[in-house]
């Protein structure tokens, strides 16, 4: 039998200590879809990366759609959100389009692979749930923007020079960082698809 104490207001029940880690955990999971994408990689394979138990995981974030939504949100914390902010740099048109395709077709290091964990999550799109469907929405809507805006800058300054209207401009320059970011991911050699994006963007500047 315990002793009165045992049940005093404001003392630590003895028991197992919380040991989940959210932040490796989301870690973890960023790089394993990241490089074998989220239709690829079962949950259960997540955890045990991880090594956490699935009703640890789900008590953290709720279940499955609410872990892939945080981990999208890690991802564009650590790398999507920085590379969005080029658009809003103040550059030359050419000079910034330089570097997102120099980024787009890296090759894989030992902290970032090939590719990208949004376009592969935008091309599972219909797999994913509610919340994490309606945050890769969300994404590429504020991506369109970010391509307008750059696009428009760039041409009233006359680096560049519109071949479609505006709107469907930014559509294509979506689909091609798409196109790169995907040939990465499945294994292409970087200087071909750099020079196929040099290609598809010259419709832009041949005549900025």
């Amino acid at each position: 039998m315990g002793s009165p104490m045992d049940d005093a207001p404001g003392k630590r029940r003895r028991g197992r200590p919380k040991t989940f880690d959210r932040e490796h955990t989301l870690d973890v999971a960023v790089d394993g879809y990241w490089r074998e994408g989220v239709d690829s990689l079962s949950l259960n394979e997540v955890c045990r990366r991880a090594e956490i138990s699935k009703p640890g995981l789900y008590r953290e974030f709720g279940g499955e759609d609410q872990f892939l939504d945080a981990v999208l949100t890690r991802y564009c914390e650590t790398v999507l959100g920085p590379r969005m902010a080029a658009y809003d740099e103040d550059k030359p048109f050419r000079e910034t389009l330089e570097s997102i395709i120099a980024f787009a077709t890296r090759g894989p290091v030992s902290d970032m692979p090939a590719g990208c964990l949004f376009a592969k999550m935008k091309a599972a799109r219909g797999h994913l749930g509610a919340v994490t469907g309606a945050h890769v929405d969300d994404l590429r809507a504020q991506l369109i923007a970010a391509y307008t805006a750059w696009l428009e800058r760039s041409a009233e300054r006359g680096e560049i020079t519109l071949p479609a209207s505006l709107e469907t401009t930014a559509s294509y320059v979506d689909t091609q960082m798409t196109l790169m970011l995907d040939r990465m991911a499945a294994g292409e050699e970087p200087e071909t698809v750099r020079a196929h994006a040099h290609l598809a963007f010259s419709i832009l500047t041949e005549s900025g």
